[in-house]
């Protein structure tokens, strides 16, 4: 993606989501123009944790983290459980 103009119309309220096209130009300014962050928190009126978070931040846009428990066995694994299970006696009967 080639470098674009920094947006200029950075209004922030606290207590809500920073923009993505303002988290990009803050990238973009750290990354090509090497602004310091410094710089950037007096330009952007933000904190240096915000900052640093942002430039950190893997992907454009924050995502929501996936909620609920991982699956702890595939499908086959289960099968081949039932089917160790049912083998025996012995086995059906385990605790």
């Amino acid at each position: 993606m080639p470098p674009t103009t920094p947006p200029l119309d950075f209004d922030y309220q606290p207590g809500y989501e920073i923009p993505t096209k303002h988290k990009e130009a803050i990238r973009q300014l750290y990354g090509f123009a090497k602004v310091p962050i410094a710089r950037l928190m007096v330009c952007y009126n933000l904190g240096r944790s915000t900052i640093t978070k942002i430039l950190d931040y893997d992907k454009p846009e924050r995502t929501r983290q996936k909620r609920g428990s991982a699956t702890m066995l595939s499908d086959l694994k289960v099968n081949e459980i039932i089917e160790y299970l049912s083998t025996s006696w012995d086995t059906r009967v385990l605790d």
